[in-house]
């Protein structure tokens, strides 16, 4: 029997998306999980883009722009707008992001807490002037 292929946008993904504790039993948004995640995978992609710009000053300048197109898109565009930006460092895109985006009511919580996220190491890293490593 050949493996079932499932993908985040399929109907049985919701059953995966309980495992990972992202969906509660009754099939709601586990807020605190989402939060959690949205704020690794953000400090994980700043020190990957810091990681592939080699400074401040480049890694910065890339977060702002995330952050500020994101504010100007919907949910599913701003995750478009990251999986781009994984692209554009060679990276991929994280799986738990990918599950997350065939999921409406998941993609609006971790896209937002996502940005904001971002934009709050940014502002840190503006304020500290890059003082300090990763």
């Amino acid at each position: 029997m050949a493996p079932q292929i499932i993908s985040p946008f399929d109907p049985a993904a919701s059953i995966r998306l309980r495992r990972m504790g992202l969906l509660t039993e009754d099939h709601q948004v586990n807020n605190s999980i989402v939060e959690a995640i949205s704020v690794v995978q953000a400090g994980l992609l700043f020190s990957q883009i810091f990681d592939s710009c080699g400074d401040w000053e480049g890694a910065i300048k890339v977060c702002r722009r995330i952050t500020a197109q994101a504010s100007q898109v919907t949910d599913r565009q701003v995750l478009l707008i990251i999986s781009i930006q994984y692209d554009a460092i060679a990276k991929p895109i994280p799986e738990v992001i990918w599950w997350i985006s065939g999921n409406d009511a998941l993609l609006a919580p971790f896209v937002r807490g996502f940005v904001h996220h971002l934009n709050e190491l940014c502002a840190k890293e503006d304020f500290r002037e890059g003082g300090g490593g990763m």
